[in-house]
């Protein structure tokens, strides 16, 4: 039998079965009521908090396993939930959510004729792709900013944080789904599936934002034809006192 209904060799959803579930819930979500999306935010602060205990024991995990990676100080660094870094995030979010919704706001009027206006209005851009490095506190903030924004999501993180990434995802899902969204609103590809294969995506992914390295950003902007919102220098500044 070869048909593995969008399943990987080791049980996991694919790619592709995942943005274009992504998009399905990001039409779905779009459709509901903008509570719902405010009551996602709170369930996902109190269940990052709730569930604190887990997810280091999963970050620990990770750090074991980089002792036998070739891997940068910084990035170890990086990798690593610090003490607090839950409470921090779960503030933040709540802070989102209490923030004002983004989605419907008529940013700009135009009176075109007598009777006849013309609407800018805000409106969610469809599923986004994020590719980010070993940085766990980054899932779900991310996860936040694109639920509150009505956006699908397709998240694909650093190999080095797996184990992490896969318990905030899950904390995340079963929280938006009790909030009443669609659980596949923020996908995390842990498939071996390659980034070329998915920048290949442009039917179903509306627009790649990467966070990491100078070589990662340049690498996707040259390799989809997927809109990219992208750095290809960190912005530093330096201050010289006269003194």
């Amino acid at each position: 039998d070869n048909i593995n209904h969008g399943l990987g060799r080791r049980g996991e959803k694919m790619a592709d079965v995942m943005a274009e579930e992504a998009r399905r819930a990001s039409r779905v979500a779009q459709g509901l009521d903008a509570e719902l999306r405010t009551r996602a935010l709170f369930e996902i602060a109190d269940a990052l908090e709730k569930n604190e205990g887990r997810i280091l024991e999963e970050n620990a995990k990770d750090l074991e396993a980089a002792k036998d990676m070739d891997i940068l100080p910084a990035t170890l660094q990086r990798l690593k939930l610090k003490d607090g870094k839950i409470a921090q995030l779960a503030k933040g979010i709540r802070s989102l959510a209490e923030s004002g919704d983004p989605v419907g706001r008529v940013l700009r009027r135009t009176q075109v004729a007598e009777g006849l206006q013309l609407e800018q209005v805000s409106a969610p851009l469809g599923v986004l792709l994020i590719i980010f490095e070993a940085r766990p506190d980054a899932l779900p903030q991310i996860a936040a900013l694109s639920i509150r924004s009505g956006n699908g999501l397709l998240l694909k993180g650093g190999k080095e944080a797996a184990h992490s990434n896969k318990v905030i995802h899950s904390v995340v899902a079963d929280a938006i789904e009790r909030a009443g969204l669609p659980r596949s609103l923020v996908g995390l590809v842990t498939s071996r599936d390659e980034i070329k294969d998915l920048l290949s995506m442009n039917h179903l992914i509306d627009l790649v934002i990467p966070r990491g390295s100078n070589q990662l950003v340049t690498y996707i902007q040259s390799n989809t034809k997927i809109p990219v919102l992208g750095h290809a220098d960190g912005v530093c500044h330096i201050y010289v006192d006269k003194e």
